[in-house]
């Protein structure tokens, strides 16, 4: 290393720092505080419901606010933990079978918060549930009660009571959710980029509910107004744009609310600063990471004097376990995403949820899958692999051809069409099979990467989590070896230097690619190439004999 080099790599060094600590950083901060500043107007705008009394000189105003107190309740799948400040869940510390996942870390009002600025106080509890109540101004009281049901789909209700001489209206007023949701530690590098503010609509004319995603746009947040869609469509139905659920999501949680007894409203979703992390390894400093955060808006309210307004919800906060939301109504299901083919991920899924049911194993269940993936492809992967084989046994003629010819391409297509003539030869089928297959991978990439049910799922030895990562990356390395293997079978001779380069480094990139993927898929790609070149074996001889 000469001395020439260590001076560049220290000025190289010196400008790397000194553009984190000028640049970097006080943007970082400036943006945090843009964030943090965004985030208090949001919480100040949903804090300033005011009721008014019909009648009265002017409006009511509430008690002096009292400090947060935090409630905690334990149910039989999670640990909960309620604030005064709104009766939202602040705290979700889901039971899980590997170790307890806290999935609202975030800081914020909490999950299903309402008027933020009244004061609950606990007023009842039993086994399965749990009431607040708290004084919106005097006379005037709100309560909530939380009722956990043993199939995860609970019910909120919340009703205003007027006990005064005057009706009183509640100007417009929100439910809450986020910011973000967490998750397992083998997902959280990913969870930025799962989490998202969803919702539900079941459009006339069509036979599925379809999900969407509500984006921020920049600095504005997302919205969707179900009245404002109806007036874009004149003649469509009262409840053609109303959503069936609403709330955030990422690849293995959901919390949504579902109206009962009242009609869904606008909803409306921004970004928000949840954490800081990495940005490559540190040397361009933090980067911000984000979460949506989703409101329900509520219109205000007028209850009459002595009376009461009730408004119902039922609620999921869980995992997107797939036959757990399959036997849920609402179609909480459509949750779970499984892209393009996703029809094909489904079927798959069914398979491999009944080979599990027959072996007890998720790996081995993998494996049965594979294989009878294979029995079925058998045909279309021995014309690929045949194809690959009489390619590379004509390699030779066909590299003299390229000589003679170089400077007449027309000749030379001639003479190859009579090459191939010659030897039974079709380049295209070995294209074709591939083709085919890629959806089906696809599909079974998205089936077994959203499969709670993979979650804590053993294989064998250090293998006990099929939804997370080789913790020592054998599998990977294993598949790589057999892909080496598989691509220095299928080199013709005298490939052109370029390719068989592009050839060699395959097993590699994939390798590294798949270092990060769950073990499960690594384990049916592994399967499905350790088949794929005990196949290719035998039609190399095959062909090899075929004088």
């Amino acid at each position: 290393m000469n001395r020439q080099f260590l001076w560049a790599m220290m000025l190289f060094l010196l400008v790397i720092s000194g553009y984190n600590q000028f640049v970097v950083l006080p943007r970082e901060r400036a943006a945090k505080a843009a964030a943090e500043e965004q985030l208090k107007r949001a919480v100040n705008q949903n804090q300033s419901a005011v009721a008014t009394v019909q009648g009265a000189a002017k409006p009511a105003k509430a008690a002096p606010s009292k400090p947060e107190e935090l409630i905690t309740f334990n149910w039989q799948d999670a640990d909960v933990t309620f604030s005064s400040k709104g009766a939202g869940i602040k705290k979700y510390t889901y039971k899980d079978v590997v170790e307890d996942v806290d999935i609202t870390p975030f800081s914020g009002e909490g999950y299903f918060a309402t008027l933020p600025a009244v004061d609950f106080a606990e007023s009842a509890r039993t086994q399965d549930s749990i009431t607040f109540t708290g004084d919106i101004v005097p006379g005037f009281s709100v309560s909530k009660t939380y009722r956990f049901a043993q199939n995860g789909l609970h019910t909120l209700s919340l009703a205003f009571a007027n006990n005064t001489a005057h009706d009183i209206t509640l100007e417009p007023w929100a439910f809450n959710f986020g910011p973000g949701l967490g998750t397992v530690k083998s997902e959280e590098g990913d969870n930025e980029r799962e989490s998202k503010a969803v919702y539900l609509v079941q459009y006339q004319g069509r036979k599925k509910a379809t999900l969407e995603t509500l984006k921020p746009k920049g600095d504005n947040p997302g919205v969707y107004s179900p009245a404002a869609e109806r007036a874009k469509e004149k003649n469509a139905p009262e409840d053609e744009f109303n959503w069936i659920w609403a709330g955030v999501q990422n690849r293995y949680f959901l919390s949504v609310i579902i109206p009962q007894n009242w009609t869904p409203g606008e909803l409306s979703a921004n970004s928000h600063v949840i954490g800081e992390k990495d940005r490559l390894w540190g040397l361009f400093g933090k980067g911000e990471v984000k979460g949506p955060q989703m409101t329900v808006q509520m219109p205000s309210v007028t209850v009459e004097a002595k009376s009461q307004k009730e408004y119902n919800s039922e609620f999921y906060m869980g995992p997107k376990d797939y036959q757990e939301l399959l036997a849920l109504p609402y179609h909480l299901d459509r949750s779970i995403e499984f892209g393009f083919f996703g029809a094909l991920g489904k079927i798959a899924r069914r398979i491999l949820e009944t080979f599990f049911n027959w072996t007890g194993n998720y790996g081995v269940a993998i494996i049965l899958l594979t294989v009878c993936l294979q029995v079925l492809m058998f045909p279309l992967t021995r014309m690929s692999l045949r194809s690959t084989a009489q390619m590379r046994k004509i390699g030779p003629e066909t590299k003299r051809l390229q000589e003679k010819y170089k400077g007449n391409p027309e000749a030379l297509n001639r003479e190859m069409l009579n090459l191939y003539k010659k030897h039974g030869v079709n380049p295209l089928s070995g294209c074709l099979p591939m083709l085919i297959q890629l959806p089906i991978f696809l599909a079974l990439y998205n089936a077994l990467r959203t499969s709670w049910a993979l979650h804590g799922a053993g294989f064998m030895l250090w293998i006990t989590d099929l939804s997370s990562k080789d913790p020592y990356y054998v599998l990977p390395i294993l598949m790589g070896a057999v892909m080496f293997f598989q691509q220095k079978g299928n080199l013709p001779p005298g490939t052109d230097p370029s390719q068989a380069a592009m050839f060699k480094y395959m097993p590699l990139i994939f390798t590294l690619l798949f270092m990060n993927f769950p073990s499960g898929l690594v384990l049916y790609w592994l399967t499905n190439s350790l088949i794929s070149f005990g196949i290719q074996t035998v039609v190399n001889k095959q062909v090899a004999a075929n004088k």
